[in-house]
């Protein structure tokens, strides 16, 4: 899954300056509903030329994120910009009837 790339590569990179890193060593996942959309999905592609077999499962993580949300018995949602990742945030937060409270700065126009 993307989120266990990013444990993987929190590891790898062992500098405690790197989110990841932090997140790796306490356990936190970090979900990336675009993990392949630049340059790692670009190395995903050139590796499966090499070596073929390698899958990563979105669909897990999706499975993940909404079950984190389910479970907890409150969310927040702190969000900066749009686009993908605030629809897979309040989406997840959907699937628990809604957040239980949100601060969404963004400069798109409301429509």
């Amino acid at each position: 899954t993307p989120s266990r790339i990013i444990a993987r590569l929190g590891k790898e990179i062992n500098n405690p300056e790197s989110i990841y890193y932090w997140a790796h060593k306490n356990r936190i996942p970090v979900f990336c509903p675009a993990f392949t959309d630049g340059s790692i999905g670009d190395m995903l592609f050139f590796h499966s030329h090499r070596q073929q077999g390698l899958s990563v499962d979105l669909v897990e993580d999706i499975r993940a994120i909404n079950h984190e949300a389910i479970g907890a018995s409150k969310t927040g949602m702190i969000i900066l910009g749009g686009g993908l990742v605030k629809h897979h945030i309040c989406n997840a937060n959907m699937m628990r009837n809604g957040a239980d409270a949100a601060l969404i700065i963004s400069t798109a126009q409301e429509f």
